[in-house]
């Protein structure tokens, strides 16, 4: 051995053992697998610091689980996971969907009791594939005891074609797909073919010291069976050496199908359907929220008999790729002639008739006019009346290297019973049926689902919304958080009957873009005239009354001063009567590039019955009507400070939903609306309900920039300056205005700050005084000046315990320190980590999550606290079951503990 490698192992023993032993001494959990025939197979075990080990009892874990378990002890991939019986003895719950995103502990519960059952995981040890789609592609990695390095990246051409079969079979994955970088010369493993691992192969061990990676992808051990082809029939998958029909118990919609299209290759999902037989059978069952993150075979677990299976046709050898929908996208084609599997087609390669197909063919509507379209030196050259793209006649030859093909096909929906194309019922057509679309869940149905359908038929912006009743029909169910990601088409699950359908009002040819919401942004407009299909429109094309016109006929509220809106000039000349920009004159000249026009209107919303426009109760305006708003209770501060800046009322300062005597017509607000979408945007229908929802505003003061509504630069609002909200000075502020400030904003002290100075500041506070504004103010001073910065303590403790950096988590709210309380799920890493943040207190060391049962506590959304204060994510309300915090911060370190007690 070389003095070289010598010192290389020294090293690495020395390192690793370091590294080991600093991991054991913070790590709060430890994984091993037991009784099988190497370190990396058996039954799988966990231990929590300070703890036994415990067998794991199974919930329904999926293959992804068994990989994140795989990762943790260093053993490759997750060959296959099974559930097994044992002899009754302790074990602890598993519930995968808790740690899907966050640590590997929040999977366990610590509920711990006798089980007949257990987890018996097989890894791969030595071999894994990392950074692909999927268990089955990337990069090949080995792990050699002779190396310095635990994995070592495996050179390009170090593999032939048997080598890759032996390599797949040995994953639990189909045959590889061909690839340039396999080559039967000057390869490392020499396999015969028949080997169970690529590790039993001979191997040259000399090579470059550098070299490109090989990069392998097998297919999935996936098939269609019964159709007309190897891309149609029921799907099968193979697991544990077992092909069964998979089936599932929630949506299956193309999103998903198209999951089971790309793990064969097969390119694009066309058509999907959940169907009942008469027979039963063993069969797989498949997580579909998985799937849309994963393969099919990383989401599959046991399930036993069923009747269900589903059906997928794809497109075999065409696909659009890198499109928002599977109708969209760089054309793609596989050939058997080319060495590639996928090839992009040159701009030019079709002409309309040619685009007519391949949309058809891939149940697509029309194609959208394409600039790239071409009836000159097309590669295809179509009829019309073919079925695929792939029996028109083609021209092989052109260049090497061009530009490829990008093109946008109709999505097949449609608005009816409407004063126009824009408006009216939303049908879809699937399987060659047009049907009305239902939602299952009421209030699903928001103003982001509905800017999906307007979107798709290329008519600008929802200005309305709504769900009706009428008579019972046959209707497509779609998934409306899937619709949000892609489009209405591939987000329809199945059919059904119901007597509910959905109503849509687009605004057709004019639209607000890029914006925080739909009632801001550049303005673009759809003219007929325009060889684009949407044009910007130029600052200073509209004056005060023309942007009036605009901002009612989206349906928003009065348009904020803007500095690019001019009585000179401008394109459209309105009166301010009219219902829709399109209506004013026009001026259509005007110079070919010029900076774009932008906008924001106000918001629909008010407060009342407050001391001021910036405090009250909440009311909305929809459908032309003002009424309360209502949600389910979850409310917190960082919801309730979208109101305050659509009403250019500083920052929120609290929040509370109160329960009156008297019911009355309100509308109802989608309770998990993304926390920074405008309140219109939330809205799903009318309800009767006595509560009301009351929020403060700071109203003329506030902290932007910070990380928190408690810190940021310091700006005012001012009714004697012409701009609506202007910096404040450092130096202008002394001790005690800087707590009346962070008093006026519910936050704690302030936190020593170099620019709060007693001499020379322009608010001159007494510190009794409730609002900043209330100061005396000298109001001389430079023109320009850096900006104060200020931070305010979070109104955040952690109690009981030895140091103010571990304890158990107490919020003041509303004047009252109480725990702070995550409901139904356990606080996890991330969340946890945002309460040592907003402490100062450094990152997690451990934490310990107890469940509550009781009603009243003040809850904490934890999914808002990973990007928010906890201040700003905090509920009150009722919740059967709940879970406190008891934190231990690395401001104070200590052994760790780490544990969820029922």
């Amino acid at each position: 051995m070389s003095r070289r490698v010598e010192l290389l192992l020294l090293l690495s023993f020395c390192c690793y053992g370091a590294v080991a032993a600093n991991g054991n001494s913070t790590k709060p959990f430890s994984l091993r697998l037991v009784d099988g025939n190497s370190r990396c197979q058996g039954r799988l075990q966990v231990q929590r610091a300070g703890q036994d080990w415990t067998e794991v009892r199974p919930l329904s874990a999926p293959l992804w689980f068994g990989n994140r378990a795989c990762a943790e002890l260093d053993c490759g991939s997750a060959l296959s996971l099974e559930e097994k019986t044992v002899p009754h003895r302790d074990a602890v719950q598993v519930f995968p969907s808790f740690c899907a995103d966050s640590s590997l502990i929040d999977c366990f519960d610590s509920d711990s009791r006798y089980s007949p059952d257990s987890l018996e995981l097989t890894c791969s040890d030595s071999v894994r594939l990392v950074g692909g789609r999927s268990l089955c592609s990337g990069s090949l990695q080995i792990q050699d005891q002779s190396l310095a390095q635990s994995w070592a990246g495996v050179c390009e051409g170090a593999l032939d074609r048997r080598g890759a079969e032996v390599l797949c079979r040995e994953l639990g994955c189909g045959a590889p797909l061909l690839q340039g970088a396999l080559s039967p010369l000057g390869q490392t493993f020499h396999c015969e073919g028949n080997e169970s691992k690529l590790m039993d192969c001979n191997r040259t061990r000399t090579g470059p010291e550098t070299c490109p990676t090989l990069n392998l992808t097998c297919k999935e051990p996936l098939r269609l069976v019964g159709g007309a082809s190897h891309c149609e029939g029921t799907v099968e998958a193979e697991l544990r050496g077992e092909w069964r029909r998979v089936m599932t118990p929630d949506h299956w919609d193309l999103e998903t199908a198209a999951a089971v299209c790309r793990g064969l290759d097969c390119g694009s999902a066309v058509s999907t359907e959940k169907r009942r037989g008469s027979d039963w059978s063993e069969a797989w069952r498949v997580k579909t929220a998985c799937m849309k993150k994963s393969s099919v075979r990383e989401c599959l677990y046991d399930y036993g008999s069923s009747t269900s299976y589903l059906q997928v046709i794809c497109s075999d050898s065409v696909r659009l790729v890198g499109g928002r929908s599977l109708c969209s996208g760089s054309l793609q084609i596989q050939d058997q002639s080319l060495a590639q599997s996928w090839a992009g087609v040159c701009e030019g390669a079709l002409d309309r008739r040619g685009a007519e197909v391949l949309c058809r063919e891939l149940s697509c509507g029309a194609p959208l006019l394409q600039g790239a379209l071409s009836p000159l030196g097309q590669t295809f050259h179509c009829e019309g009346n073919e079925s695929k793209l792939m029996d028109c006649n083609r021209t092989r030859t052109g260049p090497e290297t061009c530009p490829t093909l990008n093109l946008t096909c109709k999505e097949p929906l449609r608005l009816v019973g409407g004063a126009s194309r824009c408006e009216g019922m939303v049908e879809a057509e699937h399987r060659g049926e047009w049907r009305r679309v239902a939602t299952y869940i009421s209030d699903s149905w928001d103003l982001e689902a509905a800017t999906v359908v307007c979107r798709d038929l290329d008519c600008g912006s929802p200005v309305s919304k709504e769900r009706r009743d009428g008579s019972d029909t046959e209707v497509w169910g779609v998934d409306t958080d899937c619709m949000k990601k892609s489009s209405v088409r591939d987000c329809i699950f199945g059919g059904g009957s119901s007597s509910s359908f959905l109503q849509v009002i687009c605004s057709d040819s004019v639209r607000l873009v890029g914006g925080r919401s739909l009632c801001s942004g550049s303005l673009q407009i759809q003219d007929q005239s325009l060889a684009q299909s949407w044009a910007g429109v130029c600052e200073g094309a509209l004056d005060r009354r023309g942007a009036e016109v605009l901002c009612r006929e989206l349906r928003c509220g009065a348009p904020l001063l803007q500095g690019a809106l001019s009585p000179l000039g401008q394109t459209f000349h309105c009166e301010g009567n009219e219902s829709k920009l399109m209506d004013c004159n026009r001026t259509r000249t005007g110079p070919e590039t010029c900076p774009t026009l932008n906008l924001t209107c106000k918001e629909p919303l008010r407060l009342v019955g407050g001391p001021s426009r910036c405090a009250g109760t909440l009311e909305v305006r929809h459908r032309g009507e003002w009424r309360r708003m209502m949600t389910a209770g979850r409310w917190p501060l960082d919801s309730a400070a979208v109101v305050c800046r659509s009403l250019d009322c500083g920052s929120a300062v609290s929040t509370e939903m109160r329960r009156g005597s008297n019911s009355s017509d309100v509308w109802a607000i989608f309770p998990d609306c993304e926390a920074e979408a405008p309140l219109r945007d939330c809205v799903v229908g009318p309800a009767n309900d006595t509560d009301s929802m009351e929020v403060v505003c700071s109203d003329s003061v506030r902290l932007v920039g910070g990380r928190s509504l408690c810190s940021g630069s310091l700006q005012i609002q001012d009714q004697s300056l012409a701009q609506s909200w202007t910096s404040v000075c450092e130096g202008a502020l002394g001790r005690h205005g800087a707590e009346v400030l962070c008093r006026e904003l519910g936050c704690g002290a302030p936190l020593l700050q170099g620019a709060l100075s007693p001499l020379g500041q322009t608010f001159h506070c007494e510190g009794n005084e409730s609002k900043l504004m209330d100061c005396p103010r000298t109001r001389t001073g430079p023109e320009t000046c850096p900006t104060l910065q200020l931070t305010c303590e979070e109104p955040l403790r952690l109690v009981r315990g030895s140091s103010r950096c571990e304890g158990t988590l107490e919020l003041k709210f509303r004047g009252e320190w109480q725990r702070v309380m995550t409901p139904y799920y356990p606080w996890d890493l991330e969340a946890a980590s945002g309460v040592c943040r907003d402490l100062g207190c450094g990152s997690v060391v451990s934490r310990v999550s107890t469940v509550i049962l009781r009603e009243n506590l003040w809850g904490v959304k934890a999914d808002c606290v990973k990007r928010a204060a906890v201040r700003e994510c905090v509920f009150s309300g009722s919740l059967y079951r709940a879970y406190d915090l008891d934190v231990l911060c690395s401001g104070h370190q200590e052994a760790p503990k780490d544990r969820t007690v029922p």
